[in-house]
């Protein structure tokens, strides 16, 4: 049984996507972690979240659980008040992933990535921590020509959303607490790298395949239409956010800012990756466009039409010919970091295992095989009586 004054961090957001990755991680490295708990999540459901994603990479589930500490999380303005229960249990770090990633709900982003933060941030101060680790992303820059630099960056002249706007004044929070910080930005997090194994919420790249499944498979079409540009997709698979996020926290020096983000030149072009989706389903015309401007006001399918309005803002985001400075990633590679980049066939090895697990996908296709087959056979037989005749 672990000490309970032995040091550790107070780790917010533990059982979202992102947190539970991060919890699992710091566990296996052997470190403490306190995970404040609201509403219906309980320690045995953060146990099993964490089992599966471990079994998932192939890693013996059976670490000590010891290390794990779940307290409960009160509202919002009353979490400073918890310092005194946090000094008891050794707490000296906040290591802050919970997070809105609400698109537009300005009151909702205001409540959960600023408020939240504020008051973690006042947590902070009350318990002298060491460090406020801050897992923010890595589009919070906003719309902005040349490279995304690593540093705390000036309003834009656009934002993508509400979120990442929301994401860029929280790290001026957290810049300007006094406390020692590091920043964590993320790029769009998919699947495991060797199996596609992917426990997150339908958000970006699964978007757009989930959209797809409700608005596209089901309904028999011979032509599809696809925002298409030929620009990276700057991706990370699961294992390696969690290596990079684990070996950030334990290497970087106070006041750092991170990009977590796979090699440039590994990186599919969303063209790439949407044509290697497309592939999938036995359409006889496919159009692919670089701009919105360039799709056509009539003429498509109204549920292909509706599924490019639905993924509209993702698709805006996706065109945005983003460049990230990944300096601090590279020392962290070259001081031995394990950090597997997404590659075309990658993002292939996830697609499979969205469409695996999806029935309405795999109804789809079989019956794009039946009809495929079935015109096949037409054609063989009409070619055949021609030869006879």
């Amino acid at each position: 049984m672990t000490a309970a004054n032995e040091n550790g961090m107070l780790l917010i957001g533990a059982t979202g996507y992102l947190g539970s990755l991060v919890t699992a991680g710091f566990l296996c490295d052997g470190q403490r972690v306190v995970a404040p708990l609201r509403g219906s999540n309980t320690r045995e459901g953060l146990i099993k979240q964490i089992k599966e994603d471990l079994i998932a990479e192939d890693i013996n589930p059976e670490i000590d659980y010891d290390r794990l500490v779940t307290v409960s999380l009160p509202p919002v303005n009353e979490i400073p008040d918890m310092a005194t229960q946090l000094k008891d249990l050794g707490v000296n770090e906040i290591v802050h992933c919970a997070g809105s990633v609400d698109y537009f709900d300005a009151k909702k982003l205001k409540e959960v990535n600023i408020d939240l933060t504020s008051s973690l941030i006042e947590l902070g101060k009350r318990l002298n921590a060491k460090r406020f680790v801050y897992l923010s992303t890595a589009f919070c820059s906003g719309f902005v020509d040349g490279l995304v630099r690593e540093i705390l960056h000036n309003t834009p002249p656009a934002d993508p959303t509400e979120y990442t706007k929301s994401k860029r004044e929280a790290e001026a929070l957290v810049n300007n607490c006094g406390l020692p910080f590091l920043i964590v930005r993320p790029s769009i997090v998919i699947g495991d790298s060797r199996k596609g194994y992917y426990s997150g919420k339908a958000y970006g790249l699964y978007q757009f395949w989930a959209a797809f499944e409700k608005f596209i498979c089901g309904h028999s079409r011979s032509v599809l239409h696809f925002m298409a540009p030929m620009v990276k997709l700057h991706m990370i698979h699961q294992d390696a956010f969690k290596a990079g996020f684990v070996a950030a926290c334990k290497n970087l020096p106070d006041n750092s800012i991170l990009h977590l983000t796979s090699r440039y030149e590994t990186l599919p072009t969303v063209r790439e990756v949407v044509k290697q989706w497309a592939g999938l389903w036995d359409v006889s015309e496919v159009h692919y466009y670089q701009d919105p401007s360039e799709v056509p006001p009539t003429g498509i399918d109204r549920r292909n039409r509706m599924w490019l309005d639905f993924t509209s803002v993702n698709n805006d985001i996706a065109a945005h010919p983003w460049q990230f400075q990944t300096a601090t990633l590279d020392q962290l590679r070259t001081a031995g970091l394990k950090f597997r980049d997404v590659t075309l066939d990658t993002v292939r090895v996830c697609q499979d295992n969205f469409v695996a697990q999806s029935q309405r996908a795999q109804t789809f296709l079989r019956k794009n095989r039946d009809q495929l087959t079935s015109r096949t056979q037409a054609s063989e037989s009409k070619t055949l009586i021609s030869a006879v005749s």
